[in-house]
């Protein structure tokens, strides 16, 4: 009888223990004087700080807590505050800084990255769903339908450790390929983990705009000029291999001098129907595009290649997949 007392005097003291350091996310950021604007946003907003409160420990979430320097950076690029913008704008920033799963310090550290499913849904910023791959490397409990991020060391393998990590050694690449700083500190609330990041995440784009973003001039004149663009625009599950500017130059100006049927299979032949993450390919694997052309990938120092093309800038997301920026005009494979 005194074992059974003492063993359920002690569950009682573990329980007590465990529920008083479960702080609420407030209450766990408030600890960090340099993320007190994010705070002050919440604190003043209980729409936006509901969103913690709706989250379960059973399907933990990794919050990307904006800094003070974040806040800063977007008066300065916009010329407006954060906290003045549209409240759906708010509220998908924040949806799109919330990962699936605890992610901590060693989550981070893998050379090729990890591609995250985040809680930002909807046709808008989110216009493609999770395939196989993705599912299987996420958490176990969750949603893997929402738009990603992309997660990478920012020192090389040799030289990257935890320490360095815990001092912006990694990033997060988001919409339109846009990059803020990570800094892992492991922050424990209520509903999972936080890290710091010094920068807002950008929404996704529709593939036109995102095109525009990078400069890619010859790419969208393609597009306008073959009437593809609404259609890059509106299908889901897309990769798009584009070809900078300097590659359609040197493959002698397709863009401009390629009658529109050339120019419309060449477009087709850079499009894969999915979205290829770049940690999930693998050297040799192969994958077929819009005109059943075979697209090979070929993995070398660390950089990829689709067949003869090698990508310049990897896993710029688009609402609805990614494109990889490319140094030539690729061909099919003889």
């Amino acid at each position: 009888m005194k074992v059974s007392l003492d063993i359920c005097i002690l569950s009682c003291i573990c329980h007590f223990a465990l529920g008083a350091h479960a702080k609420s996310f407030i209450e766990a950021i408030s600890d960090y004087p340099e993320l007190s604007n994010f705070t002050s946003l919440l604190n003043s907003n209980y729409g936006l700080a509901s969103i913690f409160y709706s989250i379960s420990p059973t399907a933990p979430q990794t919050v990307l807590v904006p800094d003070n320097d974040a806040f800063e950076s977007f008066q300065k690029s916009t010329g407006q505050a954060f906290a003045s913008q549209p409240y759906d704008y708010i509220q998908n920033v924040i949806n799109y800084q919330l990962l699936n799963g605890n992610l901590k310090s060693e989550d981070f550290g893998h050379p090729a990255g990890i591609t995250v499913p985040t809680g930002l849904t909807g046709p808008t910023y989110d216009n493609r769903t999770a395939g196989s791959s993705l599912i299987s490397s996420g958490a176990s409990t969750g949603k893997h339908d929402g738009q990603v991020v992309f997660i990478a060391p920012s020192t090389t393998p040799t030289s990257f450790n935890s320490r360095q990590l815990g001092l912006k050694g990694a990033y997060v690449q988001s919409g339109s390929g846009r990059k803020v700083n990570l800094t892992a500190v492991n922050g424990v609330w209520d509903g999972g983990v936080f890290q710091i990041v010094d920068g807002f995440l950008t929404l996704p784009d529709i593939c036109t705009r995102t095109i525009r973003a990078w400069g890619l001039k010859s790419l969208d004149s393609s597009l306008n000029r073959t009437g593809l663009s609404s259609v890059l625009d509106h299908i889901n599950n897309v990769t798009c291999l584009g070809p900078n500017d300097k590659a359609f130059l040197q493959a002698g100006s397709p863009d401009t001098k390629a009658n529109v049927s050339a120019l419309t299979s060449a477009i087709a032949f850079h499009t894969i129907p999915q979205p290829l993450y770049s940690n999930f390919l693998q050297d040799g694997q192969t994958f077929t595009s819009l005109t059943n052309d075979t697209i090979r990938v070929t993995i070398r120092d660390g950089a990829y290649y689709f067949n003869d093309a090698k990508a310049l800038k990897i896993n710029v997301l688009t609402n609805n997949g990614l494109m990889h920026v490319l140094d030539r005009v690729s061909f099919p494979l003889e």
